[in-house]
């Protein structure tokens, strides 16, 4: 198995750590000493078991379990919250990550030898007040109602599910760029066993992002626009072939006076392998990338640009499934420490999961129908569910024993995988307001 069970217990006991009780001080000595009714270690609990509920009831069942006979105001957690450094569970979420890639027992699936990686963003909606709309921006059209929301960047290991790196910013925010601050601390978290490549939307293609991309060795797929390079596309006498991209007056135009104009102005051209992929409706779309051929030839780019799909499905599964957008409270700390702790929880159920169904791959594979997958939704409200007993239990042994309970039930949970089902897609709202497809699992 991936140890995924270590990995968890290693998460515990960082957050006991001076390193991570320093984070959730964020330079303020003198924050987060006392021992309280809710110290920092509670803290941290409650917020990775919230459910979505009333904060009143949040606390009510929190300190049921946990500690019996006690009770807590909501004015007295929130003053505690109010303290507490939002990165810290980001900070808590590379660590376990750190502890899957750099552990050399594990080994991470990838393909031909590269780790896949996805960026991507996403608007998440957020409580509309004065105060987050001039932070974060609003999403409404001219002369509309205001309509807070946040821009989250993130990296995603879409063979291993884990979320690398995320970035919480204004709704409308340089996706690129945000991108290329996260993939320069990425080798931080993943090592160095392994190349990575990025794969982009075509919201993403820049040249000065690619030109710095060949110069850093760093390997990206990312989907043009028909107007991106659009004489070199035109120009392509097959459906794989390295162009020259000239850095004309035009081209470096828009760049004057920036930060990229250095990196514009260092050469006259550069070549870019350009491979143009069939989609199942006939149309085709094109793909720019520095991946050498030898290793990944035209075929084999249909499948490796589908692989980006999985960054949508965990955004998805942020939303739908973890409520990432039933916020506790309306203030920026308060968000970005409900955002940042959904992620956490997702990176972790995630690679419960992913051990589960590595240990039990035979089975699910040969002893059905179907190949079969892990049912991800109900394995959310399990780990939802019994996390907390498992997290306050002192004997070791008991605890392993929980885990092991929890584990098994997840296991006898799967779904089968349908390959190429598709529905098609219906624009407008026809389900009610409780579908009987996507019932909540907490």
């Amino acid at each position: 198995m991936r140890k995924s069970q270590d990995r968890l217990l290693k998460d515990q006991n960082n957050i006991l750590s001076d390193a991570f009780i320093e984070v959730c001080r964020n330079g303020r000595t003198n924050t987060l000493i006392r021992k309280r009714k809710m110290p920092l270690e509670d803290l941290i609990y409650s917020m990775i078991n919230r459910r979505g509920l009333t904060l009143k009831l949040e606390l009510r069942n929190y300190m049921k379990i946990t500690h019996p006979g006690v009770e807590i105001s909501k004015p007295g957690y929130l003053k505690q919250r109010m303290k507490l450094n939002p990165e810290a569970f980001k900070y808590l979420y590379q660590s376990h990550n750190k502890n899957f890639y750099q552990d050399p027992e594990v080994e991470p699936y990838t393909y031909n030898g590269f780790l896949v990686l996805a960026a991507d963003g996403s608007n998440i909606n957020i409580p509309t007040t004065a105060e987050t709309v001039e932070k974060y921006g609003s999403a409404s059209v001219r002369g509309g109602k205001p309509c807070a929301q946040i821009g989250l960047g993130c990296i995603y290991d879409v063979l291993n599910r884990f979320i690398l790196d995320s970035s919480i910013n204004q709704v409308k925010f340089d996706e690129m760029r945000i991108a290329q601050e996260q993939l320069a601390g990425i080798r931080d978290t993943i090592g160095n066993r392994y190349p990575y490549m990025i794969i982009m939307d075509r919201g993403y293609p820049s040249t000065p992002a690619f030109l710095k991309f060949i110069d850093d060795g760093i390997y990206f797929v990312a989907r043009l626009k028909s107007s991106d390079y659009k004489a070199e596309q035109n120009s392509m006498k097959s459906s794989d072939e390295d162009v020259e991209i000239n850095l004309t007056k035009a081209r470096r135009w828009n760049y004057i006076g920036k930060k990229e104009e250095a990196i514009m102005m260092s050469r006259e051209s550069f070549s870019l392998r350009l491979v143009k992929v069939s989609l199942n409706d006939g149309k085709s779309e094109i793909l720019a990338t520095n991946l050498p051929r030898d290793m990944f030839p035209e075929q084999c780019f249909a499948a490796v640009y589908h692989m980006r799909w999985g960054i949508e499905t965990a955004y998805e599964i942020l939303k739908d499934r973890l409520k990432i957008e039933n916020f506790t409270g309306i203030k920026p700390i308060l968000i970005e420490q409900d955002i940042n702790s959904t992620i956490y929880v997702s990176n972790l159920a995630e690679d419960i999961i992913c051990d589960i169904e590595e240990d039990d791959k035979e089975h699910l594979k040969n002893d059905y129908k179907h190949t079969m997958q892990l049912n991800r939704n109900l394995s959310i409200g399990l780990l939802k569910s019994d996390l907390i007993y498992i997290l306050m239990e002192t004997n070791a042994e008991r605890k392993k024993d929980l885990l092991q309970t929890l584990y098994n039930e997840i296991r006898v949970n799967a779904v089968p995988i349908r390959p190429d089902r598709h529905y098609h897609r219906t624009k407008g709202q026809l389900a009610s307001n409780f579908s009987n497809t996507h019932k909540r699992s907490f």
